[in-house]
Formats: C-alpha cells, structure tokens, sequence
C-alpha cells in the first residue's frame, strides 16, 4: 500500500476528551491512518474548545480560531450565510477563513489526500486537482432536516429554515469531491440519489476506542436507565422527551425504584423540565463514565436522524447492557440477543428495559458480549484500511481516465 499525506480538515479539533463523539471519532481515524501515512489536520476551533491531541506522527496541525459572537452578530452572520446557500453550522465556522488557510496548507505541504468533513466541504475549491477529494458525511442533510421538521415546534425560524438550506448546501458541496464516505446503508441511499453519477460513494462505518478496562457490567443501587446525547441534536431531543414521558412511566408500573438519568450538553426548555423525582436531568458533565458505571442498562430510543451513534460505540465498548431502536443501531453488525437489545417503539423499548433490569446473568451476558464485538469490530486501524482501499479505487479512476490504466 503506497504511503500518502492525508490532510485531514475538520469543524472542532480531533481529540479524545471532546464535547462530542465527532471529535473523538476523528481523533481515532487520525490515529489509524498516522500507521502507515503521513497525517495532516486543519481544524475549526471555538473559544474555549481543547485543544487537538495527535500523536507525534502527525506532520501538519493547525488550527483556525473561531471569535465568539454575540447575539446580534450571530443573527448577522447566519443572514450573510443563508444568502450564500451556507448552513448555520458552515456560517459560524467561518468558511471563506477557512478555505484560504486550507489552500494555504495544501499548498505547502502538497498532500496526496484531502479529506473534509461535509459542513467544511466548500474548502475544496482551494485546494485544485492535484489531490484525492474526499468527503465525509456523518448525517445526510436530508435526515438533519427531518429532525428539525420534527421539533419545529420549539425551534427559531432561523433553524427551520437551516434545514432546507442545509440540503441544497450539501447537494453543491458532493460535486467539489470526488468521492464520498458515508457510515450506513440508509445514508449511502440518500446520498447515492442526490451525489453526482460520478461520484465514488464507499460506506465505511465508525472505529471507537476500546476503554482498558470494561465498565460495572450489573451497574450500582438505586437501578437506573442512562441516555447520553448531545441536545443541540434534535433527535437526541426527541428521545429524551419519549423516554421520560411514555416510557419510563411503563418502567415504573413494575419497577418504582428505577430511575432515569439524561446525560448530554445544551439540553433545551423542554428537556430540562423533565427533571423530577424520577428522572434526573444532569447536562453537561466532565465525563459519561461515572454514569454509564452506574447504569443499570443504556438506553437509545431513537426515532430520527443519520449516521451511526457513537453513544451506541461507547456504551457497548465499555461493556454495558444497551437498548436500541433499529435507527440507533444502524451500521453496526450487531445481532439482537446477543451483544444487544433492539427496540422498537414505547412498548418493545419498556419490556426490553424491564427484562434485563430484572434478570442479571442476562445483562452480564449481553455486557461482556457487547464488549467483546467492539473488540473485534471497532478497530480503527481497520477503519484506516477502508478509507485506503477506497483511496486506491480513486487513484485508479483517475489512472483510467487519463489513459494509463
């Protein structure tokens, strides 16, 4: 396999202690890919956002500050962007910024590979034809649309009219590349109808990192039912809301003494009020860990949304009891009783909780079963070895189009 430079370009900085799985997930890729190239990131950075953490192999790191706005520069921003068919998320990335300091990077350090996350794909167009075009969807826009559909109800015009934005934004930015990485087999199909004919479109899932030792697989008295999410994310919103207010009470009906814990940054009005003498709302926190210890089972009840769910990764990486909807657990080659429940609806979800809740050994062995699938699974030096078949293919096409293959 040939060694290349892979220019990695990314909305947060790579690092195993972020806010959220994305920037995790690209640490890891990072990682698996310095084995055997030459890696390279430039990375948004809010302020007050950590810092990257690469190991020593990587060659280029760079990160591009982001000002913190206030309100009305925000809504000022957002304005300019709509006008320029930019989502609210490329808007406050600064992509005009963005771009000239990729071109800056690609420029000088003449990378083989360009890799760009799709909020970020527009700093293609710096970067000319010499290198490999690679994008990155993590959730069809198509699918982030639906969220917001879903709960417009409590959200801005501003987001409602994102989601439209969002779609024809991601339609402009698959014809910069030349290829496209999605994480599922629903994904690939929303993709494939909208990306150029041209266009390579691989379906490479998520790695996780594997914890060195497994959680409390039985977890701690009083028993509880964890669900970690990111509420910026509507989806997460919609869970959360279901959970506390058609599940749990099925829950309590056999068990009062279970409890329900909601882990995750920014949780809005809606979510917050859920917070009660059963259900505890704790936001944003330090680490997951202590709560996932302690759960009795984690929980994904999710109706909505793309992507794979790296809150799905984690939980079962560290050896913990889950139920998932079938939505939670795309991508995953998991099997339904062995390495994990799958749920679908109020009452399938409830009964799952109720029965390994209630049997022990069952959630030992689904814990230790979990675990041992990630194991095999979740490598991200094989994630790396997808991303460099897929990289191989490209360099071919390119070799037959140009009359040497």
């Amino acid at each position: 396999m040939a060694v290349r430079r892979v220019l990695i370009v990314a909305p947060f900085a790579p690092t195993s202690q972020g806010r959220h799985g994305g920037a995790r997930a690209l640490r890891g890729l990072a990682d698996g890919l310095s084995e055997r190239h030459e890696v390279g990131v430039v990375h948004a950075q809010e302020e007050g956002e950590g810092d990257a953490e690469l190991n020593a192999s990587c060659s280029v790191l760079e990160a591009v500050r982001i000002p913190a706005d206030g309100p009305r520069k925000r809504r000022v921003r957002a304005a300019a962007g709509f006008a320029r068919g930019r989502s609210l998320w490329a808007a406050s990335l600064g992509v005009p910024t963005m771009t000239r300091r990729v071109s800056a990077v690609a420029e000088q350090w003449r990378p083989d590979v360009i890799q760009v996350e799709s909020v970020l794909g527009e700093t293609l167009r710096g970067v000319g034809e010499a290198p490999l075009r690679v994008l990155t969807v993590h959730e069809p826009a198509e699918l982030r649309r639906e969220g917001v559909s879903l709960r417009s109800k409590g959200m801005s015009l501003a987001h409602r009219v994102d989601g439209a934005v969002a779609v024809r934004e991601e339609r402009r930015i698959l014809s910069l590349a030349e290829a496209a990485v999605v994480l599922t087999r629903r994904d690939h199909g929303i993709i494939a109808r909208v990306a150029p004919p041209v266009l390579e479109l691989a379906t490479i899932p998520l790695g996780w990192d594997i914890p060195a030792k497994p959680l409390d697989p039985l977890g701690a008295n009083p028993p509880s039912i964890v669900f970690v999410g990111s509420f910026i994310h509507p989806p997460n919103v919609d869970a959360a809301v279901r959970l506390a207010r058609e599940i749990l009470p099925l829950i309590r009906r056999e068990r009062p003494d279970i409890r329900l814990e909601l882990v995750g940054s920014q949780p809005p009005a809606e979510v917050r009020a859920l917070a009660g003498e059963a259900v505890r709302v704790a936001g944003d926190v330090p680490s997951v860990r202590p709560y996932l210890d302690r759960a009795t089972v984690v929980v994904a009840p999710l109706a909505i949304g793309g992507g794979m769910r790296v809150k799905v990764l984690e939980a079962m990486a560290a050896g913990k009891a889950f139920v998932g909807s079938p939505r939670a657990v795309e991508g995953l080659s998991v099997q339904h009783g062995r390495e994990i429940f799958v749920a679908e609806g109020v009452d399938q979800t409830a009964a799952a909780i109720l029965r390994l809740a209630g049997d022990a050994p069952a959630r030992v062995a689904l814990a230790r079963a979990a675990r041992a699938w990630a194991e095999r699974e979740l490598s991200w030096s094989k994630m790396a070895r997808r991303h460099e078949e897929l990289y191989a293919r490209l360099d071919n096409r390119r070799a037959i189009r140009l009359g040497r293959g």
